[in-house]
């Protein structure tokens, strides 16, 4: 099978591998459609060294495809069905997993899971992970849920209904994803930060941008100028020192902050204390099928962030623009690996 490689920071080359065989409980999955986000784009460059010990390496994370083969010990799936993958394996059995929160799993041999692959044509998962798509829902569509089950298990943490207002630092591909689906909830978006056409993408979900002028700008002010005394809810969607930093400066006291990932946060016990901070942390979600469903039934689609699609043997090109300077006009590439949408 062909599939895309990494040689080395930018060095992304198509190769040959064998078709792998699933085991106990695993699927092959034949891969259609893949759109990276800033994870990838972060492996692509290995940014600070934390993304890749060893070359080469695969790539990609959210995809979808159509089962191929089923490995023992599977059920709730046939070959033919057709799929999208969380990001997170988990074990089905545990306390957490019982609960419905999977991305919780307590299986200390799924704590730190392998990363997933499948910039390729085809991948092996767990096949716990899959979800089968609707009716409604393209291959396209379903290649691009991360950012929503990312939202939706951020919403449901700080508690959001329809008619609150959320602040939404960042607008790539996360934070699009995000916006989106609070527009999708019948939520009040303030997105903070991006430049270019993405924030044009933001506004199309209705969302009130606060743009920054350039890189690491300060928007304290600002948004506190336009929300006075500071936002309710905060999600962050960027990882980054700068995310981090304005979510925080930006929360309202008594407000909730939604963190997805990034580096040491400058806070205090004291500053959290003073201003009554409740900090959540997402761990990708187990929000899945619900994101399915919005998607199936109308309310919520990613396309409009959609700048362009690339056939597999064009990858590079595709990632070359993710982490170049015309990024920040490119919402999402979507590589087209087989079949039809």
């Amino acid at each position: 099978m062909r599939a895309a490689q990494l040689f080395g920071p930018g060095d992304l080359r198509i190769v040959d591998l064998p078709v792998p065989v699933p085991g106990p409980g695993q699927a092959l999955v034949r891969v259609m459609r893949y759109s990276p986000y800033g994870t990838d784009v972060g492996t692509y460059l290995n940014r600070y060294g934390r993304y890749v010990t060893a070359y080469p390496v695969g790539i990609g994370a959210d995809f979808s495809g159509v089962i191929e083969a089923l490995g023992s010990d599977v059920t709730g799936l046939k070959t033919g069905d057709r799929v999208a993958a969380l990001a997170l394996d988990h074990c089905g059995t545990c306390a957490n997993c019982d609960k419905g929160r999977t991305n919780l799993c307590l299986d200390p041999a799924l704590k730190h899971p392998a990363r997933q692959t499948c910039c390729e044509e085809f991948t092996l998962v767990s096949a716990c992970k899959l979800a089968v798509l609707p009716d409604g829902v393209s291959f396209e569509d379903a290649s691009m849920l991360a950012g929503i089950v990312d939202a939706l298990n951020a919403f449901e943490q700080m508690g959001l209904v329809e008619g609150d207002t959320v602040a939404i630092v960042g607008v790539g591909a996360m934070g699009l994803g995000a916006i989106a689906t609070a527009a999708a909830l019948g939520l009040n978006v303030v997105a903070l930060g991006g430049t270019g056409k993405r924030c044009d993408m933001a506004r199309a979900y209705n969302a009130h941008v606060l743009a920054i002028t350039s890189h690491n700008e300060d928007l304290k002010v600002r948004a506190l100028a336009h929300q006075p005394g500071g936002f309710a809810a905060v999600m962050e969607t960027t990882a980054s020192d700068w995310g981090l930093s304005q979510a925080l400066s930006v929360a309202a006291p008594g407000g909730v902050v939604a963190i997805t990932g990034g580096g040491d946060i400058k806070l205090t016990a004291w500053d959290l204390v003073d201003r009554e901070l409740r900090l959540v942390g997402i761990r990708a979600g187990h929000h899945q099928e619900q994101a399915l469903d919005l998607i199936a039934s109308g309310r919520l689609s990613l396309r409009l962030t959609v700048n362009d699609r690339f056939p597999l043997d064009r990858v590079a090109e595709a990632f070359e623009l993710l982490a170049g300077p015309d990024a920040k006009d490119i919402g999402r590439l979507v590589i087209e690996i087989g079949g039809t949408a």
